[in-house]
């Protein structure tokens, strides 16, 4: 590796670097949700903490959410525990908000508030596990392809692709603006220690060749033009995931592990959207279509903490009405021991009852 090389290597490093800790943000106060209201959303979380927190109601908790334990990211749902962002006291729960029973709400409305609570969820892969994933798909994919990320956060897995392979284009897709918003703050810092470094480089050094490689373990084809034109190849927009287009993705990532009830719709988006020969990949739940062929799974903790399935796109669909039941097959491969989830719920609420939660 040339001086130039080890130099261009650092500058890319350290804007890596500017992306870590993106999980412990804080969370906006909840505002909306895509499929109840917001005062359906805070009346039935309001009575599902109601009966967290009263001992002599537990068993009436998981009696209720047992039916639902296969969407339950985790073992009881994160929006009802003390990290959660519903309201924490009466001060901070709205004038108009009608505190129910639970009783008062149907098996389909529970659901629903749990799909919807997960979708507030937020983490991320760490700086290793994505080094891990670009190794591994680079060998699939063309260079100058657009890759695409629906449900992006803060931004994180959009930004590590424009510094870890020479996509034409990196988009992320996420639908909380408060996320997005952080997501071009991140950038604007990922940028200026870009600036900062290249403006370093060339006072001790000579003119920069925008060709001059930067040297990858999987050696793929990254150069200094495209750290330099990186203003230009990333953008961040706010939406629905299943609004996005994706007809010219080369590869779209999905962080799907808070997913499991989406899995279906999103099998089918893809096989009806994707370009002929265009890769999918998704975490924790595999996709299940005809048109999507399976090009690998790396069992957890091969490249991430969670399964990761890749896909590729073999053929391009008519008819999008062709299989519109597979839009509401559950996530393959995800069956809940309902004894065991039973166990680890009462363990919890006992936990969490000794804590004084």
């Amino acid at each position: 590796m040339t001086t130039k090389q080890h130099k261009l290597s650092a500058i890319r490093q350290s804007m890596l670097t500017t992306l870590e800790g993106g999980q412990f943000h804080p969370r906006e106060q909840l505002s909306n949700t895509a499929e109840l209201s917001y005062n359906e959303f805070l009346s039935i979380g309001l009575a599902l903490r109601a009966c967290l927190l009263d001992k002599l109601r537990h068993e009436e908790l998981i009696a209720r959410l047992r039916p639902h334990a296969d969407v339950i990211i985790g073992t009881l749902p994160p929006g009802i525990q003390s990290h959660g962002l519903l309201p924490k006291n009466k001060k901070e729960i709205i004038s108009n908000i009608k505190l129910k029973h639970l009783n008062e709400f149907t098996d389909s409305q529970i659901r629903q508030w749990i799909v919807d609570d997960g979708s507030l969820v937020y983490g991320e892969l760490s700086a290793v596990e994505l080094e891990s994933y670009f190794s591994a798909v680079s060998t699939y994919l063309e260079p100058g392809c657009e890759f695409v990320d629906l449900g992006s956060g803060l931004g994180k897995v959009v930004m590590t692709a424009a510094l870890s392979y020479p996509f034409g284009r990196c988009k992320g897709v996420e639908i909380l603006a408060y996320r997005e918003r952080l997501a071009r703050e991140r950038f604007s810092q990922l940028l200026q220690c870009g600036q900062e470094g290249f403006a370093e480089l060339l006072a001790h050094s000579q003119q920069l060749d925008p060709s001059e490689t930067i040297p990858l373990p999987w050696g793929n084809d990254l150069r200094a033009v495209h750290l330099l034109t990186i203003p230009s190849r990333v953008e961040f927009e706010v939406g629905d995931m299943f609004d996005c287009d994706v007809s010219q993705a080369g590869l779209v990532f999905i962080y799907s592990t808070c997913f499991g009830a989406l899995m279906g719709k999103i099998a089918n988006k893809m096989a009806s959207e994707l370009p002929e020969g265009a890769l999918v990949s998704s975490t924790t739940y595999a996709l299940h279509h005809p048109s999507l062929t399976l090009v690998k799974h790396y069992p957890a903790k091969a490249l991430a903490w969670t399964d990761v399935f890749l896909y590729r796109k073999i053929s391009n669909i008519s008819n999008t009405n062709k299989w519109p039941e597979l839009e509401h097959i559950q996530a393959p491969g995800h069956v809940v021991d309902l004894q065991e989830w039973e166990q680890k719920a009462r363990d919890m609420l006992y936990q969490l009852s000794s804590e004084g939660i």
